[in-house]
């Protein structure tokens, strides 16, 4: 076993993930006391889970109904635009009344609600819409989108080192940890792919004649998270993209192609750093990266085959955790 420099036991890789992905395993719809069901008429699906002291302390606008012998929270709207209006209002309400002091208070973008069905809202489906720093309070699927930018050996093809970011000391979350080369939370009207092309070029100064061709869909990451100083769940929808900024030819100038990340003018990132894997491996479990961004270069790591069965004990596991079933829905088709 691995030790730290005052002798305490580093993380498994495994462990990494159940940091992030802490809900117990059999948490569900009819598995989830003391959470109340987030409903939204006439779905029948819980689309998330919130703590009964959010229940308590929350002025409800009246477009929701509580009923407390069910555990249920039910929102009810003849339409996508009430309804969203009325997601609106209980936002202002938890910021107004002052009871929720881990909220930041600053309004940010919308996050969709995934999975709501056709049916409810024909005028507007699947475009129920939360903003994103109030999104814990209703419990729900959060969707992310995260960039691994990688360059290769010219000989062997294989992994040589992984570009890394390092957050703004200035940021509210997580100032100063290591990152993805590029993320971001995906704003409920763009896809993913508009997310990773947007924020390549804030972030990263990697321009889209860059990315767009060299950019490769990888799948995605779900994790359900319970948040240990709040207690408030929500779950974690990351797709995950790949991108090969090695230079066409070997000896050729990466900067001078425009493949190699600089910090954008939006102030997220510091600095950009070039590391090979099995150092971003002790970094991850030294605890110096963002804790989601762990399960995200895990994921990597195995598709490029650097985590193999043959290297880590508890392959099955990670591999089966990084695609864990979540308990709210993630199409409006799933029952």
């Amino acid at each position: 076993m691995t030790t730290s420099t005052d002798g305490q036991p580093l993380p498994s890789l495994l462990d990494l993930i159940t940091k992030v992905d802490n809900l117990p395993l059999d948490f569900s719809p009819t598995n989830c006391s003391p959470y109340y069901r987030f409903l939204v008429a006439p779905d029948p699906r819980p689309h998330g889970f919130i703590h009964p002291t959010t229940v308590s302390r929350l002025p409800w606008p009246p477009a929701f109904a509580i009923a407390h012998a069910a555990a249920t929270v039910t929102l009810a709207a003849p339409t996508a635009a009430l309804a969203n209006a009325a997601l609106q209002d209980a936002v202002d309400a938890a910021l107004a009344c002052g009871r929720f002091p881990t909220l930041n208070g600053l309004h940010s973008e919308p996050f969709r609600i995934p999975g709501v069905r056709n049916a409810a809202y024909p005028d507007q489906p699947s475009l129920l819409r939360v903003e994103r720093f109030a999104a814990a309070l209703f419990g729900i699927n959060t969707r992310g989108a995260h960039l691994t930018a990688y360059v290769r050996d010219s000989t062997t093809g294989a992994v040589a080192g992984v570009w890394v970011a390092r957050r703004s000391a200035s940021l509210y979350t997580y100032p100063g940890m290591l990152d993805s080369a590029v993320a971001g939370g995906v704003k409920a009207d763009d896809d993913p792919l508009d997310c990773m092309l947007a924020e390549s070029e804030e972030e990263a100064r990697l321009l889209p004649a860059i990315v767009a061709p060299r950019l490769r869909p990888a799948g995605v990451v779900t994790l359900a998270n319970r948040n240990p100083r709040t207690a408030l769940v929500h779950g974690e929808i990351l797709y995950v993209y790949d991108l090969d900024l090695s230079p066409p030819a070997a000896g050729d100038d990466a900067a001078a192609l425009g493949l190699v990340p600089l910090p954008g003018d939006d102030g997220e990132v510091d600095e950009f750093m070039l590391m090979d894997w099995q150092e971003v491996v002790r970094r991850m479990r030294a605890g110096e990266f963002k804790p989601n961004v762990c399960a995200v270069m895990i994921d990597f790591f195995i598709r490029h085959g650097l985590v193999t069965p043959e290297t880590e004990d508890q392959y099955v596991e990670i591999c089966s955790r990084l695609r864990r079933k979540l308990p709210m829905p993630t199409n409006a088709f799933e029952s």
